[in-house]
């Protein structure tokens, strides 16, 4: 009987230890060299280092989806057509897991100079 105890816990902690690489793993894949950077007044580029497939979303104050679609290496977003308000971009490795997440408002300023002519 004590044997058989004993070997029911090394399987136990073997099969602990299984799960514990399995989510380690796992959590690698998700802290992908994925950026999300501002090009411009009112755009972003989106890049990865690895040529794999990601899912960009773009989402409303009102977490209203916006835009989605996959993309492999690179690409870069403008946003001048939409309007004034804040939105968030979230980016999605194949499985569907959050990757990156990026918030942003834009916000249009009336500027009024004064300039002499002579």
């Amino acid at each position: 009987m004590k044997n058989f105890i004993t070997k029911n816990s090394i399987a136990a902690v073997a099969f602990a230890a299984l799960l514990s690489l399995s989510s380690v793993a796992h959590a690698s894949e998700l802290s992908l060299p994925v950026s999300i950077e501002q090009v411009g007044k009112l755009k972003f580029s989106v890049s990865s280092e690895m040529k794999t497939q990601l899912i960009v979303t773009i989402y409303d104050a009102e977490n209203n989806l916006l835009h989605s679609e996959s993309i492999t290496s690179k690409k870069t977003y403008s946003f001048e057509n939409l309007v004034d308000g804040a939105y968030r971009m979230e980016i999605l490795d194949a499985r569907k897991n959050l990757v990156k997440s990026k918030t942003f408002s834009i916000q249009t300023e009336v500027k009024r100079d004064l300039v002499a002519i002579q």
